[in-house]
Parts: structure tokens; C-alpha cells; sequence
């Protein structure tokens, strides 16, 4: 009991968690209150449950831990993802009132982005310590399991316990995750999870629940049937090989794992430009470039995509562009990619010696102070802090390879504003707080010193999503 009631007042679990700042520490109640909220985000009671129906839950939770987290004093608010977010949910609203839509419409954009933004920003700030991260990993393959069970009971049944039947054969759950392509992209993205979670787990017991929950996970992304998530799953298989194997074995492995990936969805095999389904979405992805050519400042308006087409992007990159625009696209994909570059970075951490010492320090000797040497225990000791904890280093690794499932997955899917990476980048962004709280050498990233680069990287995008669509629709 002492052990949970530490991780909910911020407590040190480990040694690399006493750097815990105090304004932290007083985030616990937040904390607590954000993990309800996660919770009830996933079982989704009020949407099944008699005794629940019509209670704003969800409303009364994120709003409680948001007051919590206001009286917990100042915290944590260095990292990049939070100011770009901010300019982005803030320019949704401009362009809505651009498109002519009203100031009424403009203020339902940002009630409609609010839930996200809080998320976010309470992932962000509470969940420094590792322990909570492993708590937020818990939360989300807690959460994929229970779409998994919930598929499993209809497919063999028909129905699940929440009353909703699958679609065309394939399972999904309730709320905004009706759809199997939000039911894939949970538990694609949760799988990372449960391994680390597994694999680091000290308790038997827990493994093999772990191992139990890893294999319900993928037994529910067969039964998505969703190609985008079998075509994410393979991308974090391959990046995990890539980066453990180097890339001649993991082409090798590749090979060999292209016909399980196919048994795993029966409609991998039905991908091609020609393909009814897929010949939709490259159509959509057409009109969507469109849009932005007539509109390349602001766009159609944030969530009006399908007010100009009958049918909605498919694809998350374009559908920030045809609606935000290429300064709102450049917001949202600095946003996500920044989660990406702060997630490797942590896993490349190592902080090289200065000159002139360190012909010195590879003699086994400490840099001179006062004319002469200090003692090897002593370089061992600096050599500690400047370099990370493996479990750091572990932690950035899975949310990388999380991430990268999402970005794969999101590219055939309208998911630009999906909870899900609003939850993935809340967690990268605290690890990342979290990690720099507990090793002042991990210098800080700044925006502004790399604004060329993400200027430059976010105009290349756009023109290869030009030419790839482009190049589809020649094929189509």
C-alpha cells in the first residue's frame, strides 16, 4: 500500500526519481485524477452502463484534475510540443472564423480540442517519473486488452458486452473508438508497451499476465482486420530490428515475417492503388491537395474537410493541410515530430568528454582541478551522470517505436486529432521533462535553433505527399 500511495504523491520509487522537483511531487492528486479519467476514457461506462448513463464523467474528471493540477503550483512547461500545440488549437479557431463559419462555430472548435489539449497537458507535467510512466503503459495496454477480450466476445458471439456487433466482420468497441481502425490503432500502439512492461518486470506473475495481454493484443489486430494497423505493426517490427540487428538481418527477417502479416489480415493482400477502397481514399487524398492549393494559408477550416467532400481524408498529413493550411500543418507536424526527435534522442544520450581531457579520462584519470588528479572512483562516478539510466534509455525506445506505429498507422487514416496521440505525445513529452529533471546534462531542445530544419523537413513532406499522390492516381 505504501508503494501505490508514493506513486500518486509523486514519491521516488527509485534512486533516478529523487530529483523529482516539489511542485511535482504536489502533482500526485492531478495525477490521480488524470489516471480515472484515462480509465474512464477507455471502459467508456456512461456509454453501456445503466446506473452511469448520461453522467458526464469524463467532463467532471479531466476538469478535476485540471484544478488539482492549477493548486499543485508551477510546473514543468519547457519542452517545445507545449507552446506548438497551443499556437495550433488557437489558430483551428482562426481558420474556422476565416472560412466564414462564425465566431460560434470558432468557439465550438475549441471546445471540441479542449479534452485533447488538457490531456496533454496533464500527461505532460504529471507523469515525470518513471513510475508513473510505467503507470501511463499500464492504463493503455489495460485499455487494448479490454478492446481485445471485447472483439474476441464478438467474434464469437456476435456481440459484445457494451451491446455493440462488429462491421463487415471486423471487431470495434464503443465511443470514439466504434470504428476498427481506432480499435487497431490502440492496441497497435500499446503492444511496445506490454513487452517493455513484461520484459522488465521482476514478478512472475506478471510476466505471464503480460505475455497473456501482449498475445490478446495481437489476437485483437488480427481481428481489426484494419491494413493500416498490420502495415504499423510491421514498421515497429522493422525499426525494432533496425535498430538491434542492423539492416541486412532485418530484411532477412522481413522476408520471412511478410506471410505471417498476411495471415493476420485477410485484406493486406487486396492493397493497390485500383483497389475500390483504396482507390477512394487516393481520390480523397487528390481533393484534399486541392484544397490546399486554393486555400495554402488556412485551409477549408478545421473539421470542415467534408463539407468540400463527401468523404473524410484518410490520411492524417492531408487533412491538416486541406483544412489548416501549410502554417497549420507546420504547427502540428513540428508537434508530433519533435515527441519523435525528443524519444531518440534519449536512446543516442551520451555525453562525449570535453578536450583537452579527454586523452586523460581514457587513461582512467579525472580532469585536473586545483594542478593535479583526482582518483578513478571519481571518473566513474561523472561518467554515471553523463550518461542515462538504461531504463531511461529503455522507456524512450518503446515510445519511439509507439509513435512510430501511430505515424504509420494515422497515414491511411483521418487521425490527426485522435486522442491516441494526444495520450502517446503527453507521454514522450513528461519522459522527456522527467529524464532532463533527473540528468542536467541533457541539454535542453529549442525550438527556435532548429526552426529552419523543421521549415525545411515540413515543405519536403509536402511535396512528397504531392508526388506519392500523384503518382497513385497515375496507377489507379
Amino acid at each position: 500500500m505504501t508503494e501505490n500511495n508514493s506513486v500518486f504523491k509523486g514519491g521516488p520509487s527509485t534512486a533516478g526519481d529523487t530529483q523529482e522537483a516539489s511542485p511535482q511531487a504536489r502533482a500526485g492528486l492531478a495525477f490521480f485524477f488524470l489516471s480515472l479519467y484515462i480509465i474512464v476514457l477507455f471502459v467508456r461506462p456512461q456509454e453501456f452502463v445503466p446506473a452511469f448513463e448520461g453522467w458526464p464523467l469524463m467532463p467532471i474528471l479531466i476538469m478535476t484534475a485540471f484544478l488539482a493540477w492549477l493548486a499543485a503550483g508551477k510546473l514543468q512547461l519547457n519542452a517545445p510540443p507545449f507552446y506548438l500545440l497551443t499556437a495550433l488549437f488557437l489558430y483551428s479557431s482562426l481558420t474556422v472564423l476565416v472560412a466564414g463559419e462564425g465566431a460560434a462555430n470558432a468557439l465550438e472548435t475549441v471546445v471540441k480540442l479542449i479534452p485533447l489539449y488538457l490531456t496533454f497537458l496533464l500527461i505532460s507535467t504529471t507523469a515525470l517519473s518513471r513510475r508513473r510512466i510505467r503507470i501511463m503503459m499500464w492504463l493503455m495496454v489495460g485499455g487494448a486488452v479490454l478492446f481485445s477480450v471485447h472483439g474476441i466476445q464478438q467474434k464469437y458471439t456476435g456481440v459484445g458486452w457494451t451491446g455493440e456487433v462488429p462491421i463487415l466482420g471486423r471487431i470495434r468497441y464503443i465511443g470514439i473508438f466504434n470504428d476498427p481502425n481506432d480499435v487497431g490503432l490502440s492496441l497497435v500502439t500499446a503492444l511496445p508497451m506490454a513487452l517493455y512492461l513484461m520484459r522488465t518486470s521482476k514478478n512472475t506473475a506478471f510476466k505471464l499476465l503480460l505475455l497473456i495481454a501482449a498475445g490478446l493484443i495481437l489476437w485483437g489486430i488480427s481481428l481489426t482486420n484494419s491494413r493500416g494497423t498490420i502495415l504499423a505493426l510491421g514498421a515497429i517490427l522493422g525499426v525494432f530490428s533496425w535498430r538491434r540487428y542492423g539492416v541486412f538481418k532485418t530484411l532477412m527477417i522481413g522476408a520471412l515475417a511478410v506471410p505471417l502479416m498476411f495471415m493476420l489480415s485477410s485484406r493486406l493482400d487486396t492493397i493497390s492503388p485500383g483497389e475500390e477502397s483504396a482507390h477512394g481514399r487516393v481520390e480523397a487524398w487528390y481533393e484534399g491537395i486541392q484544397m490546399l492549393k486554393e486555400n495554402p494559408v488556412f485551409g477549408v477550416g478545421f473539421d470542415l474537410f467534408t463539407d468540400h467532400h463527401f468523404r473524410t481524408a484518410h490520411n492524417s498529413y492531408v487533412l491538416v493541410l486541406a483544412e489548416q493550411g501549410i502554417p497549420g500543418y507546420f504547427l502540428w507536424f513540428s508537434f508530433v515530430g519533435i515527441c519523435f526527435v525528443l524519444m531518440y534522442r534519449l536512446q543516442k544520450f551520451r555525453k562525449e568528454p570535453e578536450e583537452p581531457f579527454a586523452a586523460w579520462q581514457s587513461l582512467g584519470l579525472e580532469r585536473p582541478q586545483g594542478g593535479g588528479f583526482l582518483p578513478p572512483e571519481s571518473l566513474e562516478k561523472q561518467q554515471e551522470e553523463e550518461t542515462l539510466a538504461p531504463e531511461d534509455q529503455a522507456i524512450a525506445r518503446v515510445l519511439f517505436l509507439s509513435l512510430v506505429g501511430f505515424a504509420v498507422s494515422s497515414f491511411f487514416l483521418s487521425r490527426s486529432y485522435s486522442m491516441q496521440l494526444f495520450l502517446l505525445c503527453g507521454m514522450a513529452v513528461a519522459h522527456y521533462q522527467g529524464t532532463r529533471l533527473r540528468n542536467p546534462g541533457v541539454a535542453e531542445y529549442r525550438f527556435l535553433d532548429h526552426f529552419l530544419f523543421w521549415g525545411v523537413l515540413c515543405c519536403i513532406s509536402i511535396v512528397v505527399l504531392y508526388f506519392v499522390v500523384s503518382a497513385l492516381l497515375s496507377f489507379s
